[in-house]
């Protein structure tokens, strides 16, 4: 036996989980003089208010290092430290326990020791939190210490493999679009095609009425939803309320998938470095793909904070956004995750006001949704029609879905989870090319709430048409994803969601599509109404024909109403000249939606990648005006009286 084993065996005979007294942590470092008496006590008194170990504090704040700080816990606890570079775990023993697990928890099972299995710890604080993943392993256990990080990257090194394949897979397959591959829906497409093509040759009237119905059925219904937002946003604006400082500040780790942003990711670490919110509870998570080697050679130029870490995504066939994120989450720690965008700009105090937000929620609160702007509005009218856009969504229409307490289709950046829920929905569909709706949805379903809040963060909107048809192609593609899914079992969603919710997603997701792809054939009706006849509608029931021509008119008229309101909410300014530009704007959504019902056959996983980064240097003074602070200090989290702010 070796002298390292002869230790264990030695420590083995005497040791317990819980003996008598000993030495806090904290008495150790000051004794041994790691730690000054004036750090720990700063350390001490800001874990009142941080939700975090007095090891990890130490380290964010910068006090003492692992290594200082493992020594000392070795001596307090008496616990041997392992070095698992020179003496690995056994890879069998190590696979006892699901990895996910064992990273959460940040342990390894190590070796038997005769009957005895010992198990690497990074805090010996955790072992009860751990006994119940390993006490069908043996009837004995004992404990080492190694460092955390040796841990981690014991389980990327070892079990990348199985790791990565459960990222693909992690949504209950009822619930995931995993299946929609192959051949299966390229033959449904085909069919689909063949019938169309068939009633268009033998009754082309009924089919041309069939059609109408249907948009007509769609306009309306999402005519009517929008205007019942927006009444809801006149009559009940959320008041601004006061707000109570969490008891304890949560840790957030923050995912941020990249994928050939090579050019931006200096800028989004400076952005990052702005977040308003203790460091020592932050971590930063930059997630970049194993083949992307432009981001990866530049990411290792850089000198990232202890608070930013990265991420690599071992290659695959399938490479999305979900995925990553499902990967990379094995590798957070934060009870809090949120996820950005590579060209977000958040305003600072973002986190903090997040923080508050679910100090002051419901327990049944899972999400919290900020708000998005743009900081390059002005750069042509397809990026100002864009922004009165998304004014129209997340200044109107989300606040009015959170108290009408309807599903929220999120939006993939500047959301946050509460780790505990996210991990029981099972992430994100890693198929899914609009995973964030997707996964309001099944949080809906499951009875969670998800609230909005006027934090916001600003993104470069997409300016140029062919970039802007294939981001709104996959949007709507993950649209008819996500209504295929849950209408797999539509008693069952109806149950869970109601009428009312059963509704708006409907609206939401086949309604949405619906309506881009009627444009062609609804558009011609502005010349219908100054009076050009149109003989294509000559098959058309007459009155079915008018009232479609009324309900479109009256729904156009309609969303430029909606939008003007959106840029008074917005703050009005030279976007009010351009509102009646949407009228040309919308229709850009029709090549989208064939694009997206295309490739909802043929390539449904396919992740048509948005180019970040084009123009935001240009508009630098504009993004650190719209991200000013008045307090940029690192501590405004501890105030002597409730702070009255926005949700």
């Amino acid at each position: 036996m070796s002298l390292r084993n002869k230790k264990i065996s030695a420590f083995a005979e005497q040791q317990t989980v819980f003996r008598g007294k000993t030495p806090s942590l904290q008495d150790v470092l000051v004794t041994r003089g790691d730690v000054s008496p004036d750090e720990m006590f700063k350390a001490v008194a800001l874990q009142q208010f941080e939700n975090t170990k007095l090891s990890d504090l130490l380290q964010g704040l910068g006090y003492a290092t692992e290594d200082v700080i493992l020594r000392a816990a070795s001596e307090q606890t008496g616990m041997p430290i392992v070095d698992l570079m020179i003496d690995p775990p056994s890879r069998i023993i190590s696979s006892l326990v699901n990895p996910t697990i064992s990273l959460r928890h940040s342990f390894v099972p190590w070796k038997f020791i005769d009957d005895v299995l010992v198990v690497a710890v990074s805090n010996s604080e955790d072992i009860p939190g751990i006994l119940p993943y390993i006490n069908d392993f043996a009837a004995r256990f004992e404990f080492v210490l190694a460092p955390k990080s040796a841990i981690i990257r014991y389980h990327e090194v070892t079990h990348r493999s199985s790791l990565s394949n459960a990222a693909n897979k992690y949504v209950d397959e009822k619930l995931s679009c995993r299946n929609w591959t192959g051949k299966r829906p390229r033959r449904l497409g085909l069919a689909l095609v063949i019938i169309c093509a068939s009633l268009i040759y033998l009754a082309p009237a009924l089919f041309l009425n069939m059609m109408f119905i249907w948009i007509f059925i769609a306009l309306l219904t999402n005519g009517i939803f929008k205007a019942s937002m927006l009444i809801s946003s006149r009559k009940n604006a959320p008041k601004t309320r006061a707000y109570q400082r969490p008891k304890k500040f949560p840790k957030m780790s923050i995912l941020v998938p990249l994928l050939r942003e090579e050019d931006i990711v200096d800028r989004l670490i400076k952005r990052m470095a702005l977040l308003v919110y203790p460091k020592e509870l932050l971590e930063i998570c930059l997630i970049y793909e194993e083949t992307d080697e432009a981001t990866k050679n530049h990411l290792a130029t850089c000198r990232l904070p202890y608070w930013m870490k990265t991420i690599e995504v071992p290659s695959d066939t399938l490479q999305t956004k979900p995925r990553a994120m499902n990967y990379a989450l094995d590798f957070c720690s934060g009870d809090i995750i949120g996820v950005y965008d590579a060209e977000d700009a958040p305003e600072p105090n973002q986190l903090y006001r997040i923080a508050q937000r679910f100090e002051n929620a419901d327990e049944n609160v899972a999400c919290v949704q900020c708000q998005l702007d743009y900081y390059n509005s002005a750069t042509n009218w397809i990026s100002r029609c864009f922004t009165i856009e998304y004014s129209i969504l997340f200044r109107i229409i989300l606040p009015a879905l959170e108290r009408f307490k309807l599903p929220i289709p999120l939006g993939g950046t500047s959301v946050f989870f509460r780790r505990s829920v996210l991990e029981k929905l099972g992430r994100w569909d890693a198929q899914n090319v609009t995973e964030d709706a997707d996964l309001g949805l099944r949080l809906h379903r499951l009875g969670y709430r998800c609230l909005w809040s006027e934090a916001t963060t600003y993104e470069e909107a997409n300016f140029r048409i062919l970039p802007w048809v294939r981001q709104r192609s996959r949007w709507l593609k993950g649209f008819l994803l996500t209504w295929m899914i849950h209408m797999r079992t539509p008693i069952k969603l109806y149950q869970q969601l109601g009428f009312r919710g059963f509704l708006v997603f409907q609206i939401q997701m086949l309604g949405t599509v619906s309506s881009f792809a009627a444009v062609p054939i609804v558009l011609p009706m502005w010349l219908f109404t100054v009076g050009v006849k149109l003989p294509m509608y000559d098959m058309i029931n007459p009155t079915l024909f008018i009232t479609l021509i009324v309900c479109f008119v009256t729904t156009e008229l309609f969303l430029l109403i909606l939008g003007a309101f959106a840029v008074k909410t917005r703050g009005g300014g030279s976007l009010y000249a351009y509102v009646p530009m949407m009228l040309l704007y919308w229709p850009l959504g029709a090549f989208a939606a064939y694009k997206a019902i295309w490739e909802l056959f043929m390539y449904p996983t396919y992740w048509d990648k948005t180019e970040h980064g084009i123009n935001d240097h240009k508009y630098q003074d504009e993004i650190d005006r719209l991200t000013s602070s008045p307090d940029n200090s690192e501590k405004p989290y501890i105030p002597s009286a409730p702070m009255t702010i926005g949700g």
